[in-house]
């Protein structure tokens, strides 16, 4: 693999070309990689368990898929930045923050259904291309 390209998003693009999902999760996928390349999205001074809360609240699709998208990263980049609380209790945030989102847009994008349910094993083969990765 290449590992000079134009943009963070052609790079991810090619790292998970073969990832184990469907072709529209999967381009969901390189697009959270995208989305952090700047720090507009950067969760890591927030509470999660209260943006879930104010999520709940408001009923807000954003918040739900903002909370989904940064564990989701996290856990593919650098799992041990997630240290406040469980491996499982950071998951459970990410899998109902997803299915929210899919239940919010009355089950119309299966992507979120998807993300929800196999969240934990498509984690594990974005974090294994990125490892395979480090010289």
């Amino acid at each position: 693999m290449d590992l000079f390209h134009k943009n963070v998003t052609d790079f991810f693009e090619e790292l998970l070309k073969d990832l184990n999902c469907q072709p529209d999760t999967r381009a969901y996928i390189v697009g959270i990689f995208g989305k952090y390349k700047k720090a507009d999205f950067d969760l890591s001074k927030d509470s999660l368990t209260l943006l879930l809360c104010q999520a709940q609240t408001k009923q807000d699709f954003l918040t739900y898929q903002k909370i989904g998208d940064w564990i989701f990263y996290i856990n593919s980049i650098a799992p041990q930045h997630l240290q406040f609380a469980s491996k499982d209790y950071y998951n459970s945030l990410a899998q109902v923050s997803y299915y929210t989102c899919y239940r919010l847009i009355n089950k119309q994008w299966k992507l979120f259904e998807q993300l929800a349910d196999e969240l934990i094993p498509l984690e594990f083969q974005v974090r294994k291309r990125l490892e395979s990765l480090v010289f």
